[in-house]
């Protein structure tokens, strides 16, 4: 596990122990309009948040990022971008 990883794994501990501490307040409302935009302005975000970070750390993980984003194969490429 490389240094980025950890960091992304730590922010999504954060982000889980925040969406569990905010679920269980607003499980214990009885303020069904409360509940409802919490979820739906809030805890929805949160949930999509963690999803996205999970899609992240497995693309960190398998080395998506450690590739130039121009590698080209075909040195001609190169040398005809050099140009501009």
């Amino acid at each position: 596990m490389n240094n980025l990883t950890q960091y992304l794994n730590e922010i999504k501990a954060e982000l889980q122990e925040l969406y569990e501490d905010l679920d269980a307040e607003i499980k214990a409302t009885d303020n069904d309009t409360l509940m409802e935009d919490g979820y739906y302005n809030v805890t929805s975000k949160l949930e999509s948040a963690l999803t996205e970070l999970d899609v992240l750390i497995a693309d960190v993980d398998s080395g998506i990022y450690d590739k130039e984003p121009y590698a080209f194969e075909d040195d001609e490429l190169l040398e005809d971008e050099e140009d501009f």
